[in-house]
Parts: structure tokens; sequence; C-alpha cells
């Protein structure tokens, strides 16, 4: 019996070399400290991979696993982790994905999957409650995920959910990852290749079995109590109908973002992106309704309008083409935050030219930026060695392409230039930089939009800033010691300590990752806080749980990540910009980007170590850190 209830949890371990599965536990005393998805991930990798492994090699490890939540009616929990040794960034690479596939799983009877070994000839692994085959994938290999889903819903019924990997994967290109059900991708674990070069597809899952609970009234109370929590939040009401972090209807500026998203957009039926409550409130059920043009017919939900607008925004293309764009990297499976954005730069400074693509690359060109992604999926031409990632393609271009490599840690940063993106903001600025995968703020302060100052959806409701501190203050699920220290004597929320900021979310974040919780509900919405967190894991587990133990087993999540990158050779040189960020503005122009300070950013990173408890030379926990988190590895 999974998890929650159970003393012990259940990994599957599926061997592709043998073409045999094997139970085994998953201790308390591992469950209790890690939870499952991210935690228990993390310290499995830890156990089953070292410097010496090659990420493309058969002793390299895929492991895939819901939250510890995930599967009960706790709100917004259906979440799964995938994580692996990166073939991009030699690193830990993970995501985060939702859809119904992980709670399947744990119905199916499992808390967690390992894939280890290699096939010689492509295969699905096929689990339908105790009853798991390796199936021939032959005819599957070479469809994209779409096809693919499509395929094995027909032979297996549609209450099966499928992961499946792409072209991408199939030719290792580095960054590739695998879809789930279509439409959820966990976009930076960089598993697709992993999975292409085991000659493993797609992996399916069908559970029809119960999760038990220690005490089902005590969680249907904590539940319920999260719920209107959840519920309550007030910035819900300035959301626009197109739904979205950071979309509040008619702008600043006068744009009235529904009149321009609203016509390509529909609402799907209830469950079709998550079977969660967020979906009327965050607008998860979205779907691209494009009825005419070239791109009509486009299947994408749209759940984060605004990943969508970015993607227009960046590429100077419309919003059609910007959904078409996100449905090819889905169905080629490969993580959309490659390296095509440092194409555009590299084009634009003459660095990369018409010869060697083939083509002009050119801002607005949609038909070109279409070309240029299924080029990268298939390793045609010049897309073999963007399909490297930007750092190794860097050297293979050469002519001063290395000065403008776009990453943190060899994994490319969200942000088109960080320097215009992410100017005076200093608690993303540290939660790029730290993210033990590197280059993103997902592991971190991503989706805060609460503070620092007052919130726009705040100032749309017509609430005063002073309204809107007293509202926070009170709001945020945070202990009033902690509060006392982010946001001083008296309390000022203009002006929080931004690393103390950063330290809270990224082990918040840590926690959800591996409980199952989404990121809507919690760091966006600061409704779901520790808690109430602690609430429902202790009437799921009979565990007595308090909110300091919860934030402490996300700093111990966190710091356990952290060791893996510091076993792989990072330390805290690694925790820089490009060296190019740091001296030249970026194209936007000097006044809109100028440069970093590498002297501020390095003492901001010195008082973060401090206050971490990380060697400031080396950027590794000190062993007195490990010992008050019980760290052993």
């Amino acid at each position: 019996m999974p998890l929650p209830y159970d003393e012990k949890g259940t990994l599957l371990v599926a061997d592709l070399t043998e073409k045999k599965t094997q139970i085994k536990p998953i201790p308390r005393d591992i469950h209790s400290k890690y939870y499952l998805g991210l935690g228990y991930n993390t310290w499995l990798l830890n156990q089953k991979t070292s410097p010496d492994t090659d990420p493309f090699g058969a002793e390299n490890i895929v492991i895939i696993s819901p939250g510890l939540l995930t599967g009960t009616d706790a709100p917004a929990s259906s979440r799964v982790e995938v994580t692996t040794k990166s073939p991009l960034t030699d690193l830990i690479g993970t995501g985060n994905s939702g859809g119904h596939w992980g709670l399947r799983l744990k119905k199916a009877g499992y808390d967690a999957l390992m894939i280890k070994g290699a096939s010689k000839k492509p295969v699905y692994l096929s689990i339908q409650d105790h009853k798991i085959q390796f199936i021939d994938a032959e005819s599957l290999w070479g469809l994209d995920t779409y096809e693919t889903t499509s395929q094995l819903t027909k032979r297996h019924g549609p209450e099966t959910s499928i992961m499946t990997i792409g072209p991408a994967g199939e030719r290792l290109v580095r960054f590739a990852a695998p879809v789930f059900d279509k439409q959820h991708m966990p976009g930076r674990c960089h598993a697709g290749g992993v999975l292409g070069s085991k000659k493993l597809k797609a992996v399916l899952v069908k559970g029809t079995g119960t999760i038990k609970l220690h005490d089902p009234d005590a969680f249907n109370e904590a539940v319920r109590e999260s719920e209107k929590r959840i519920r309550s939040y007030p910035g819900w009401k300035a959301r626009a109908k197109a739904g979205s972090m950071g979309t509040i209807g008619i702008t600043d500026t006068g744009v009235d973002y529904d009149e321009i998203v609203g016509p390509y957009l529909k609402r799907g039926p209830q469950g079709v992106y998550c079977p969660c409550m967020m979906e009327s409130l965050y607008g998860c059920n979205l779907l691209a309704d494009v009825k005419d043009g070239p791109y009509s017919g486009v299947d994408v939900a749209c759940a984060g309008i605004t990943l969508y607008s970015g993607t227009a925004e960046r590429y100077g293309i419309s919003l059609p083409a910007a959904f078409h764009f996100n449905e090819l990297c889905q169905r080629l499976g490969m993580d959309m935050f490659g390296p095509f954005f440092y194409a555009y730069e590299l084009s634009q400074r003459g660095i990369l030219t018409e010869k060697h693509l083939g083509f002009k690359l050119e801002y607005g060109d949609e038909k070109a930026l279409m070309k240029l992604l299924r080029m990268v999926a298939y390793r045609e031409g010049f897309g073999d060695v963007l399909a490297e990632g930007s750092t190794r393609a860097a050297q293979i271009i050469g002519g001063g392409a290395e000065r403008y490599i776009p990453t943190v840690k060899g994994l490319e940063v969200m942000q088109p230039d960080a320097r215009a993106a992410l100017k005076g903001n200093i608690f993303t600025v540290l939660s790029v930089l730290t993210n033990p995968r590197g280059g993103d703020d997902l592991k971190g302060t991503h989706g805060v939009s609460n503070y620092p100052g007052h919130a726009s959806w705040a100032i749309k409701l017509g609430i005063s800033e002073e309204e809107h501190s007293k509202w926070l203050l009170d709001w945020l699920d945070m202990p009033p010691d902690y509060k006392k220290i982010v946001f001083g004597d008296p309390q000022d929320t203009a002006n929080p300590d931004e690393l103390l900021i950063t330290i809270w979310y990224n082990h918040l974040t840590s926690v959800y990752n591996s409980l199952g919780f989404c990121m809507f509900a919690s760091s966006v919405a600061d409704a779901l806080g520790p808690t109430y967190q602690a609430r429902i894991y202790t009437a799921a587990t009979g565990v007595q749980t308090k909110a300091d133990e919860i934030m402490e087993a996300g700093e111990r999540i966190f710091n356990l990540m952290r060791l893996y990158v510091n076993r792989m050779g990072v330390t805290s040189k690694d925790d820089h910009w490009s060296e190019t960020y740091y001296t030249e503005p970026s194209l936007a122009g000097k006044e809109l980007a100028p440069a970093f300070s590498k002297e501020e950013t390095q003492r901001h990173l010195n008082r973060y170590y401090k206050l971490r408890g990380w060697d400031p030379e080396t950027g590794k926990p000190l062993p007195e850190t490990l010992k008050r988190l019980k760290i052993v590895l």
C-alpha cells in the first residue's frame, strides 16, 4: 500500500537491461525526512549516481515520484517530480509536472518508479496495478509525444496516463524532456535524452486501488480549512478571465489583456489539465482555441497564459504562433527554454549567420523559428550543434559565441535577458544563481507576487498600500519571529530582507515539490503555507508535525540538492552569471538593461552563504549545518 499511511513506502525498480522489476521499501526514516517527490528523488540520486556516472550510460537512473500527498484529496496536490543526472549540465536534472499520471501510479500501489539499465530495442513499460510488462515499442519509435499518447490510449483505454518521449529524446537532445498526457512537461529535468538512451519510449500507468489515510475525519477537516483559505485569497478577484499569474485584466497602460487573448481561448471540461481546485481560480482548464490562419486547431493547454505572451514578445511572433511554438516543443519533447533565444542573440550579433543555418534567423519570422525547433529536435544540420545546449554549442561555434552564453551552472536562464528582466530584483537574482539545478527560480521564488511593495492585484482592486501591507502581514503563513526579521521592526512590506525571502521560498518550494502541492496555491497565493501543510500531513500520516518541522524538511531537501551538485564539482564560483552579464549591457540598451554589478552580487552571495551555514569559499554546507539538519550521506 502506498504512502501516506503505510509505515514504509513502495519503490518500483524497472531494470531495462534484464527486463525485470523489483519492489523495494522506502524506509520510514527516509520518507519522514525527505517525503517523496523532489526530496526522495534527490536522496536516491545521491545514493545511485556519482561524478563518474555517464548521463547517457546504462548506469544513470531516472526517478519519477509523485508527491507524498498526491492521489489524496489534499488541495492542489497532483504533482509529480522527474529527476536524473542531467546530460546537459552533469548536475541534478529535476522538474515538476502535473496531470493524472502521479495519482494513477499511487493508485496502482507505488510511491516512486526508478528506471535503470538500458534496452537494446525500443520498449514501453506498462504498469496496470500489479501487472507490469515491458512491451515492444518499435512501431512507436519516431512518433511525437501526441501521436504516441493517442496510440497507447487506444491500445490500453482512456483510464491510463502516459508519459512518453518524443523525437528529441530519441536523438539524445541534451535538454529533451518527457511529456505526461500530452500537456505536461517537466521541462528542466532533461530526462528525455536519458530515457532515449535507454530505449524507453513511454511509461503508461493505470491504478484502481485506494490510498489509505491515518485519520480521514481530521484529514477532511484540514482539507476544508485549506481550500477555504485558498479560495479566500483576494488576488483571485483581480485575475483576468484569461487567468494566469501576473495577469490582471486592464494593465496600468490601459491594455485590456482579456481583449487580446480572449478570442484565442476556451474553457475545457473539469479536470482537463489537473484534477485540481485551481482550475476555476487560476485558469488551468484554459485551452487554445485558434479558429483561423496557419495555426488553426493548435492543441495546447494554456494554464499560465503569460508563458505564451512572453514567448510571443521574445521572438516577435503572434500569440497563435506562440501556442504553436509550445505545441511543437511538447510534441518533439524538449524544453521550450533551450538555446533557441541564444541562437537569436548570436544571429543579431553577427556571430551566427545564414551560412551556419541555411536560412536567416530574424525577429518576427515565425516560419524560421518553427524550422529551427525541428532542426534541433531531429539534429538536422546546424540543429545538431544547438541540440548540445548553449554551453557546448558555443565551443563549437566559436567567434566570440562563448562570451554570450546565457546559462547558470550550464542551464539556460529562462528570461531572454536577465539584466533587463531582473533589474533591481535581488530575491529573484539570488534564487536563480543559487538554484542547485541552475538557470531559473522555479525551485525558489518563482510566482511570488504579493510583495515586496504594493501588489499589482491590490492596485487593481483599489486596495491602498497601507491596507495591502496590513493584509499581507496578517495573511502570510510565516512564524512571527521570522516575519519580524524579514520585514523589520516596525514592519515594512515595501523593503523586506530579500535574501531571507529567497531562503524562505527555497524551503517552501522544496516542501511542496515533495508533498505534491502546486505552486499556484502555495507561493503564488501564499495560501498553502507550512501551517496548513503540516495539518494535512499529520492527519494523512499520523506523524505529528508542526509548521517549523515542515520548513526544516524543506531546508534539508534544498541542502541535499546543494550537496549533490557540490559532489559533481559545483563551488561558490558557479553561483554567478556569465562574465559578460557583468561587463556589458544587454542588446536592449544601456538605460534599460545595464550590466549587473559583480561586487554587489558577490556581497549578497556572501551573506546568503552565511545565513545558510555554507562555506563561502567552497559553497558547501558546513558540517554543523548537516548535523543540525540530520543529513547523512
